[in-house]
């Protein structure tokens, strides 16, 4: 297991609305993680209706690929310029030489279809801009920024894994060669999934904020998520696991020692891991495996206490 150790990078925790904006969008475009989303399916069918038809085919046309990597990494590298705006408009102003030679200075892998990967980018983000994101809910956007300013104020008071690890819910970047920055930015469309990009020595994580704006005078979705979670044989087994073993464990070994499909498995894994039950162990961008997380059962145990003691 991994031990509660200053990790040999630097963590820092940023907000900005055109984080989300980049969040928004690639939830919409990443169709097959829509039932796994707290917004749902549903809200992907509302958003859809909202928009003018030029604007739904070409998102409609987005993968998330390496094309989709690359236009992220263009407003990543930009997010310092100020607003929304500020940055489409750096990013509209900038020379083809210049953006090139910023992007291979962040780290953002340059194709010789870097100057239509830009013009693609000025039309998502302001066709998305203007017909859904200055929209949402100003709920969202300062719950968003409350908590990065709540984790901020925790920086000196865990060491920089475990920081990362309750900021997360459970990820674990291992050291690796290069990586030198650790970028967490809380992110409400997306939960309770998680975004990780690596550019160059920045490995960037979209995590899952707890930002939610339904009143309910119940648990939250995530608390919710973590009692769900347990009440099933299959994931107990999983745990029990991954709790025994000395060191993390892979997805196929889980999958051998459960005796179950891949595909069963991997779901198993998802809602452990939404749930905060389960370290994910990276290196980089790449998923090297799983370990139990301990510190969930206390979390889970504090919050179905304080909803039977609540008034």
């Amino acid at each position: 297991m991994s031990h509660n150790v200053n990790a040999p990078y630097d963590v820092h925790v940023a907000y900005g609305p055109v984080f989300e904006l980049l969040s928004s969008l690639h939830t919409f475009i990443c169709r097959k993680a829509y039932k796994k989303t707290d917004l749902s399916s549903g809200w992907a069918e509302q958003v859809r209706g909202t928009l003018s038809p030029s604007l739904s085919a070409l998102v409609g046309s987005m993968e998330i690929n390496a094309d989709w990597k690359v236009i992220y990494g263009f407003v990543c590298m930009l997010s310092d310029q100020g607003g929304i705006e500020e940055v489409v408009d750096r990013l509209e102003s900038q020379t083809l030489p210049e953006l090139k030679q910023q992007a291979s200075a962040y780290g953002i892998p340059l194709s010789d279809d870097i100057e239509n990967l830009r013009k693609l980018a000025l039309q998502l983000l302001s066709g998305w801009n203007e017909e859904y994101f200055r929209h949402v809910d100003t709920r969202i956007l300062s719950g968003l920024k409350l908590e990065a300013e709540r984790r901020k104020r925790e920086k000196n008071v865990y060491d920089s894994m475990e920081w990362v690890d309750r900021i997360t819910n459970g990820f674990r970047f291992e050291p690796s060669a290069g990586l030198t920055q650790v970028l967490l930015v809380p992110q409400y469309h997306f939960q309770p999934m998680n975004i990780i990009y690596q550019f160059g020595s920045l490995l960037l994580c979209h995590y899952s904020a707890g930002v939610y704006v339904q009143e309910d005078d119940f648990l939250s979705p995530q608390e919710y998520r973590m009692i769900r979670s347990l009440g099933e044989k299959s994931r107990l087994k999983i745990l029990k696991y991954l709790y025994q073993s000395q060191s993390p464990r892979t997805f196929i070994e889980i999958v051998r020692h459960l005796q179950l499909s891949k595909g069963i498995t991997h779901d198993h894994i998802f809602k452990l891991r939404a749930a905060g039950f389960i370290h994910a162990h990276f290196d980089g961008e790449t998923l090297l495996g799983y370990s139990a997380r301990l510190a969930a059962v206390d979390e889970m145990h504090g919050s179905i206490l304080g909803y039977m003691e609540r008034i």
